[in-house]
């Protein structure tokens, strides 16, 4: 496991909370969202390449590799399509800018769990 990947991994979704909680195009913050998935997704699929990682206060093993890779999918495709939806929800009048920015800051602290 190589530290870079642990970076993408967890530190792309602490850096795009802060970011997403003060953007206030919904625009912007959709493909920012998206984008920190898409880097989150990637550096777990990185962790395919590399053999597993056990330390005496961590340990990764394939099945948790598994996990992660299928978690960050999920996040990830789900980033894509909710920037349609948010927008939709935006021009109804059902969400406000601030409610969006709420969305996409959570949604990233989710993925970073």
């Amino acid at each position: 496991m190589s530290a870079p990947a642990f970076l993408g991994l967890l530190g792309a979704p602490a850096a795009a909370i802060l970011v997403l909680a003060l953007v206030p195009n919904y625009r912007v913050s959709a493909a920012l969202n998206t984008l920190a998935s898409l880097i989150a997704f990637v550096a777990a699929c990185s962790f395919l390449f590399t053999p597993p990682l056990q330390g005496t206060l961590l340990l990764i093993d394939d099945f948790n590799i598994y996990m992660v890779v299928l978690n960050t999918f999920v996040g990830f495709t789900a980033s894509v399509f909710s920037a349609s939806y948010i927008g939709h929800e935006l021009e109804t009048g059902r969400l406000t800018p601030a409610y969006i920015r709420f969305y996409h800051a959570m949604y990233q602290a989710m993925m970073g769990r």
